[in-house]
């Protein structure tokens, strides 16, 4: 158990303690048990929230989940303690079912707060990840030429490919459907280019260099056009 969960708990078992405190001495009424019943669910989700942000394997995307789920236990729990307090001390002039319905619609917002921050944040994560799947290629080209300019020896190629990894630069990241034939046939010659590269053909990799670069700006005019 890291220090931050026993912080964490230390943290929790305080709070209780005094509300504990406060509440102890109150008559013990219908609402009272009332109060105590809906004050459980406050408790595991404190623990729950404590555990979840604790999480030194999760992934950044879980990450994201985090800092809203505990706000909404923040939240949750002064609303709960003080509602709670309140309806104890006034319980002599407070309905039953009004004190029941009180907590119960404080539970059930919290639940649907917990619940509306997953779905949203799932449909962020989601977005992005579909985001990053069409940047995919243009990303894997910049990286491409990058290692081919660290792994070549001749300066006029190492030049001409800094020209191209510039021109990739400053492409449309996202592909589209139009442009997937184009960023396949641009994966192939970049292949036959390192090999030219490599081998310190220079004038076929010239050729080829020119044809990418004509194939990625009429990528950009199709990417342009799609908009």
């Amino acid at each position: 158990m890291s220090k931050r969960v026993i912080k964490g708990y230390v943290l929790i078992v305080l709070v209780w303690l005094l509300y504990i405190t406060l509440t102890v001495s109150l008559p013990k009424t219908i609402i009272f048990w009332i109060v105590a019943g809906f004050s459980v669910p406050l408790l595991l989700a404190q623990i729950f929230t404590l555990h979840t942000i604790d999480r030194t394997d999760a992934l950044m995307k879980d990450r994201t989940l985090d800092y809203p789920k505990l706000r909404i236990s923040v939240y949750y729990s002064g609303v709960q303690f003080a509602a709670g307090l309140l309806l104890m001390i006034f319980a002599a002039w407070i309905p039953v079912w009004a004190a029941a319905a009180i907590e119960t619609v404080i539970f059930l917002l919290a639940v649907v707060s917990f619940y509306a921050v997953e779905t949203a944040c799932a449909e962020v994560i989601r977005q992005k990840e579909q985001m990053q799947d069409i940047m995919t290629n243009m990303q894997d080209f910049q990286e491409k030429i990058n290692r081919l300019i660290l792994h070549c020896n001749q300066e006029p190629i190492q030049n001409r490919l800094r020209k191209l990894a510039d021109e990739i630069h400053y492409c449309n990241p996202v592909s589209t459907d139009g442009s997937l034939e184009i960023e396949n046939e641009t994966a192939s010659l970049l292949t036959e280019m390192e090999d030219c590269a490599l081998a310190g053909d220079a004038d076929t990799f010239f050729v080829l260099c020119d044809r990418v670069t004509d194939l990625l700006r009429e990528r950009d005019r199709i990417c342009k056009d799609k908009r």
